[in-house]
C-alpha cells in the first residue's frame, strides 16, 4: 500500500508518515517547507517537490503524479484543506482512498463526497492527539466514513492492530460534540492565559505557592499557549462556536454578578445545579486524583 501525506512536513504530517512507515507502509510527502526533503531523508521516506501541487485560500492546481497513490491523506490547515480537497479530489484514481485529519469535519467530508467520483473511498478522521504523542496506544480517533472499501478496512484494521480507540461519528455529530470538548475548552484555557498575560501575573514564581492540582491546570494553559496559535484560531473560527460562547460569557458575567452582589446562596445553587448535570463526580474526583499523585511523584524525584 502506498500513503501520500499532504502537508507531510508538518507536526501531525511528519506523525503519520512515522506511523505508517513502521507498519510497512510505502510513505510519500509532499510539502511546501523547503525542509521537506531533509525531513524525507531523516524519516527515510520518499518526498514530492511541492510545484506539483500549488494551493492557497484562492488558487489550486495539481498534477498526477500527486494522486498516483493508494491513499491520499489531506494533512494541512483548516483554512485551505477545502481548496486542497477540491484540486486532488477530481484527479483520484478509481479505488483510491481520500482521507483527511482535520478537525472539523463537516465541511472536509461534504467536500470529499463532492469531489471525488463514486468509485473513490472516502474517510474523514480526526486524531484526538498531537504531534508529541508516542505511540496511537489508547489514543482516540473520531472516523467518519462516507464511502468504504478494502483500504478503508486496511487502514481501520492498521489503528485497531496499533491500539487505537476508534469512535464513529457523523460529520455534524462530530462538529456538535467537539465545538464542546475541544472549542469550548480551548476558548477556556486561552482566556485564562491571557488573562494573567492582562493581569501580568508571574506565572514561574507562583509556582511554589501552588498545590499540585493548580500546577496541572496551569499546565494545561501553558500546554495550549506553546502550540500553534493558527490552528487554535481555525478551531474557534470554523466550528460554530456563536451560542456556545454567548452561553460561556453569560455565566461569566452571572458569577461575577454573584460574587460582586454578595449572593453565596444563589452561588452554590449554580454549582449544584451544574453538578447534578456532569454526572458521575466521584470517578472524577478519584481519576483526577490519580493524576494528581503522579504529579506529587514527580515533583518529589526532582528533590
Amino acid at each position: 500500500m502506498k500513503v501520500t501525506i499532504i502537508g507531510g512536513a508538518g507536526g501531525m504530517g511528519r506523525w503519520f508518515a512515522g506511523f505508517f512507515k513502521e507498519n510497512g507502509v510505502e510513505v510519500r510527502i509532499v510539502d511546501k517547507s523547503p525542509k521537506t526533503k531533509e525531513i524525507a531523508k531523516e524519516m527515510n521516506v520518499q518526498s514530492i517537490n511541492a510545484d506539483i501541487l500549488k494551493v492557497t485560500e484562492s488558487e489550486a492546481e495539481v498534477k498526477e503524479e500527486i494522486v498516483d497513490t493508494d491513499v491520499l491523506l489531506v494533512s494541512v490547515p483548516i483554512n485551505i484543506a477545502g481548496r486542497v480537497i477540491e484540486c486532488v479530489g477530481p484527479e483520484m484514481h478509481k479505488g483510491a482512498l481520500l482521507m483527511d485529519i482535520t478537525s472539523v469535519k463537516k465541511a472536509p467530508v461534504e467536500m470529499m463526497g463532492r469531489f471525488t467520483n463514486k468509485d473513490v473511498e472516502i474517510l474523514g478522521t480526526h486524531p484526538l492527539f498531537g504531534p508529541t504523542a508516542k505511540s496511537m496506544r489508547g489514543q482516540t480517533i473520531i472516523f467518519v466514513p462516507l464511502r468504504k472499501g478494502h483500504l478503508y478496512d486496511k487502514i481501520e484494521a492498521m489503528f485497531k492492530k496499533n491500539g487505537a480507540k476508534i469512535e464513529f461519528l457523523t460529520a455534524g455529530e462530530h462538529d456538535e460534540i467537539m465545538s464542546v470538548i475541544q472549542g469550548l475548552t480551548h476558548f477556556i484555557l486561552l482566556s485564562f492565559g491571557i488573562t494573567l498575560k492582562n493581569l501580568d501575573f508571574d506565572v514561574e514564581n507562583s509556582r511554589k505557592f501552588m498545590s499540585p492540582m493548580y500546577e496541572i491546570i496551569m499546565d494545561f494553559v501553558g500546554r495550549l499557549l506553546h502550540q500553534d496559535p493558527h490552528l487554535y484560531a481555525m478551531i474557534q473560527t470554523n466550528f460554530e462556536m456563536g451560542k456556545i460562547h454567548e452561553t460561556f460569557l453569560a455565566v461569566a458575567n452571572r458569577l461575577y454578578e454573584l460574587v460582586s452582589a454578595g449572593k453565596v446562596d444563589e452561588f452554590i445553587e449554580e454549582m449544584k445545579e451544574a453538578k447534578d448535570l456532569f454526572g458521575d463526580t466521584k470517578r472524577a474526583v478519584i481519576d483526577s486524583d490519580r493524576v494528581i499523585e503522579d504529579k506529587i511523584n514527580r515533583n518529589c524525584s526532582k528533590i
